[in-house]
């Protein structure tokens, strides 16, 4: 095992998927091997693919957490407490609302999603609640 410091090139097992991302937060990789991150500044959901470049794969408003389903669609959560739902082909829609900012998001083993909001709660929403939205 060796330690990436400062300045120094990677070593060993590691390998470089990318660079010139801005600032990206969270990561997520889908039973393809793409990865998924987001970038808050600017808004976008990136997907690199296992060997290629990254591609904007779609544009949310302030997004702050992610997870992906084994439909391969990624569920976007956001400051406002917005949640998105983004298929495959990159087509975001909003299926929930929070009363406040998502910190945090993954699924249960039923599909459905588990968030983690600003104001300290963890909720479920079932999946069957979902309200599909653009």
């Amino acid at each position: 095992m060796s330690l990436l410091l400062a300045g120094q090139a990677w070593a060993g097992d590691s390998a470089r998927l990318c660079s010139g991302l801005a600032e990206p937060d969270g990561l997520v990789m889908d039973n393809r091997g793409n990865v998924y991150t987001i970038c808050r500044g600017d808004g976008v959901v990136w997907c690199v693919p296992p060997e290629g470049e990254p591609v904007a794969f779609a544009r949310v408003d302030a997004p702050t957490c992610l997870t992906v389903d084994r439909l391969r669609t990624v569920f976007v959560g956001t400051a406002s407490g917005d949640i998105f739902a983004i298929t495959p082909d990159g087509v975001a829609d909003r299926i929930h609302r929070c009363r406040t900012g998502l910190t945090g998001l993954t699924l249960d083993r039923d599909g459905n999603l588990v968030a983690a909001t600003a104001d300290g709660m963890i909720v479920r929403i079932a999946r069957e609640d979902f309200r599909w939205e653009d």
